[in-house]
């Protein structure tokens, strides 16, 4: 087994995350780090190889043996052709770790061009040797090689089991396209949220968000067919506004009357305020006797200092104390000074939500 381990982050966090896994882990300390990039040194306890690791702030994590430096990438390229640990995988992700944070000049996380172009290195030499996908979304629970290009001549080598929707992912990043013409980055955090928590929007879903001008959020749930109410004294998009199944209320959360949402299914909500008053919002309309068909919600909640990142178990036992059985939280890899919160009645109602029509 190895005796180190490594976590991938957004770039800015790493002190937080530190922090955050040494204190859910206390039999780890503090190894190497990078901006979005750490290692930790395993104590005389063991891990079981298949490991959960109780953290907020990391994006993707698995087992770390050691790094490789060379000027030449095919010399890297075929360092890992030997690493021995390639013989168990059954999936192959390389990724840079990021160079800014999401949604700075541009940047969005994912794979880069030259962590493509290795990709595509690894692949030819691949044909020779062993077959594997590179850079795919890997099956659930196969075991992954990992290269983390902690720099362009230093690759990091790793290995995990994909588990979870995101250890699926290259570098813990989704596999969509940052591209697509959206009104503002919260289709984007939407579309990893949804993916991240497993829950699917049908057709017809009664959704409510709170916070959503100008419409990125909604843009998403309209284009999976929901009717949604949307809540926010500024403006929203025209062409968002336009949407027949699309209802804007211009006010605030507290002032929508809660009769008024018997039939919503989901709650949104994306507030630029603390945590706490973010979930004192939901609280008040999950908690009314008229919001009687509420299945789950995805809540944003803003980090105006790391800090808050120690409430995280508070937040999430009041979340609990609502009714709500399963509540898991996350940094997304396009969210920004935020994290994700995903809060589901139960597990009958994550089931019932994948079912197609």
């Amino acid at each position: 087994m190895a005796k180190f381990i490594f976590v991938v982050c957004q770039n800015g966090v790493e002190s937080a995350c530190k922090n955050e896994v040494t204190r859910n882990h206390p039999e780890l300390r503090l190894a190497f780090s990078r901006p979005g990039f750490i290692t930790f040194k395993l104590d005389d306890s063991r891990f079981p190889e298949k490991f959960f690791l109780k953290s907020t702030l990391a994006r993707t994590y698995g087992w770390s043996w050691g790094n490789e430096t060379a000027d030449s990438s095919t010399d890297l390229v075929k360092s890992v052709l030997q690493h021995p640990k390639l013989a168990e995988a059954k999936h192959i992700h390389i990724w840079q770790r990021d160079r800014l944070n999401p949604g700075t000049r541009g940047f969005e996380p994912g794979v880069t061009p030259l962590a493509q172009e290795m990709a595509e290195q690894i692949r030819r030499f691949l044909t020779k040797k062993k077959q594997l996908p590179v850079n795919g979304l890997a099956q659930p629970d196969v075991p992954v090689f990992d290269v983390v290009m902690v720099e362009p001549n230093q690759w990091w080598f790793g290995f995990h089991y994909a588990t979870t929707p995101a250890l699926r992912w290259p570098g813990g990043v989704p596999l969509i396209d940052h591209q697509v013409d959206c009104v503002s980055r919260a289709y984007l955090k939407l579309q990893e949220a949804l993916l991240w928590s497993g829950i699917g929007i049908k057709p017809e879903d009664n959704c409510l968000e709170i916070g959503s001008a100008p419409g990125g959020a909604c843009q998403l749930l309209l284009e999976k067919g929901a009717r949604v109410l949307a809540v926010d004294p500024s403006e929203m998009d025209p062409e968002i506004l336009a949407h027949d199944n699309l209802t804007h209320l211009k006010c605030r959360g507290r002032d929508v009357r809660k009769r008024d949402l018997r039939d919503i299914r989901w709650l949104f909500a994306d507030l630029n305020v603390t945590p706490s008053y973010t979930i004192d919002a939901v609280e008040e309309i999950v908690t009314n006797q008229h919001v009687c068909h509420l299945q789950g919600m995805l809540l944003t909640l803003k980090l105006t200092d790391l800090k808050m990142i120690d409430q995280v178990p508070d937040l999430i036992q009041r979340v609990k104390g609502m009714g709500f059985n399963l509540v898991r939280t996350r940094q997304l890899a396009f969210n920004r000074n935020e994290f994700c919160m995903m809060a589901i009645r139960d597990q009958f109602a994550l089931r019932a939500s994948r079912r197609k029509n």
